[in-house]
């Protein structure tokens, strides 16, 4: 079974991950992935960076005025893409118990292998856990093997108790 995590943007996607993968190291469970979290000054967002949960490389996804493909104001690097973010779900596929993948957002699809390398993951038997950009569900809700929550500030820690029952198995 995957799970897809979606809400607004500050509905709390990366937090939930973030808590469930910490329940899953506590179990002992091997985690991989990537994580793709705000770099900011002060109050104020100026990009997002990529980070490969198995082995800690990070590089600037994207930030404000920068070159590359444009997300709103900011520019993507592709090269990070490349470098870190598809390394990183392959790393998983192969190595990890479970693969977080946050985010699938219009930043990381610039790059089109990188949504080859998260179907990928989805097709293995690892369990996959990912939040996915609201507007982008469409591409994978069809998926029998996959179960969607959407989240928001009220309901995040009752979605958190019943993903960690799917874990379980209960």
């Amino acid at each position: 079974m995957n799970i897809i995590i979606t809400g607004k943007p500050g509905s709390g996607k990366t937090t939930l991950i973030k808590k469930i993968k910490n329940y899953l190291e506590k179990k002992g469970a091997s985690i991989g992935g990537i994580f793709t979290p705000e770099i900011r000054e002060g109050k104020k967002r100026i990009g997002f960076e990529i980070i490969d949960i198995m082995t800690n490389e990070r590089g600037i996804l994207a930030e404000k005025g920068a070159p590359g493909p444009r997300v709103g104001s900011y520019g993507v690097n592709l090269e990070t893409i490349k470098r870190v973010g598809i390394p990183g779900i392959e790393k998983a596929i192969k190595s990890a118990d479970y693969i977080i993948i946050d985010e699938v957002a219009p930043m990381e699809l610039k790059d089109p292998n990188f949504l080859v390398k998260v179907e990928e993951a989805f097709s293995s038997d690892k369990t996959v856990i990912a939040a996915f950009h609201r507007k982008l569900i469409q591409n994978i809700k069809d998926r029998e093997d996959v179960q969607i929550f959407k989240i928001d500030p009220k309901n995040r820690e009752i979605v958190y108790e019943e993903i960690k029952s799917i874990i379980e198995g209960k």
